[in-house]
């Protein structure tokens, strides 16, 4: 079967109707879907077409696929943010300790040590702390 442009069209439509609203991934699953339909034996459209939205699933599966697509490519966004949180955490709490460490033992360099410990847990640390459990809690929201 061939597929016209109003046919093409009216799957595209139909596609960002239920939820798939990343382009790119409209035009993989657009391209998918014509060609079970093309490649089908089913000489009706509507036949045809039901069949290739079941093979993915239903229309519930399509914005589960979207759904799918933004949480694998904000889950690398992710692990890099939190070796970010930690590396500042790890860093800033051991300029401290070793700036604190140093005012006891009267030795020089202790003021400005735990100075820029102090001020790389609050300019760097608690910042991405915080960015990171909004962005954690907004995933969990859009996983629901």
């Amino acid at each position: 079967m061939i597929l016209t442009e109003e046919q093409i069209e009216y799957i595209a439509t139909n596609l960002e109707f239920y939820g798939i609203a990343s382009g790119e991934l409209r035009a993989d699953v657009l391209d998918h879907i014509c060609t079970h339909i093309e490649t089908g034996d089913l000489d009706d459209f509507d036949a045809a077409y039901d069949s290739a939205i079941r093979q993915f699933g239903g229309y519930q599966a399509l914005s589960g696929i979207e759904r799918d697509r933004y949480l694998m490519v904000s889950l690398k966004s992710s692990l890099w943010r939190q070796k970010l949180i930690n590396i500042f955490g790890c860093v800033s709490a051991c300029m401290i300790c070793i700036g604190i460490l140093f005012k006891f033992m009267h030795w020089p360099g202790a003021t400005i040590t735990f100075f820029l410990g102090c001020a790389l847990f609050i300019v760097a640390f608690l910042p991405l702390f915080f960015y990171h459990g909004y962005k954690d809690y907004y995933k969990k929201a859009i996983s629901k």
